[in-house]
């Protein structure tokens, strides 16, 4: 019997619009719209893609933002902000990572969470 392994590897695809709090595990992989929080357990990672966009507060272990994000972010690992990657608002994490081109408006506190 072949055994076939599922990946833990969630897609919000480009052009979908989501409102509310969603709770995320493992990877996701963000290309739409999203209106609320975002909420991600212990170990997973939250990847804000280039045509993501996030109006609400993003809370992880890891986070990625490549799009664009109006609100918190807190992260227990590390944030890196890619060059297209612009936030508005405040980061809270013990690893920041500004790559050269990202636009980031806020106050940023470094801490162990």
């Amino acid at each position: 019997m072949t055994t076939i392994e599922e990946t833990t590897l969630t897609i919000i695809a480009e052009e979908t619009k989501l409102e509310g709090k969603l709770q995320l595990n493992h990877i996701t992989r963000i290309h739409g719209t999203i209106s609320g929080d975002v909420i991600a357990k212990k170990g997973s990672t939250v990847i804000l893609c280039e045509t993501g966009v996030i109006e609400g507060n993003i809370q992880g272990d890891e986070v990625i933002i490549a799009g664009f994000i109006k609100g918190d972010i807190s992260a227990t690992s590390k944030i890196v902000l890619a060059s297209s990657g612009r936030v508005i608002g405040n980061i809270k994490t013990p690893s920041l990572s500004l790559e050269h081109g990202a636009y980031f408006e806020g106050n940023s506190q470094m801490d162990n969470l």
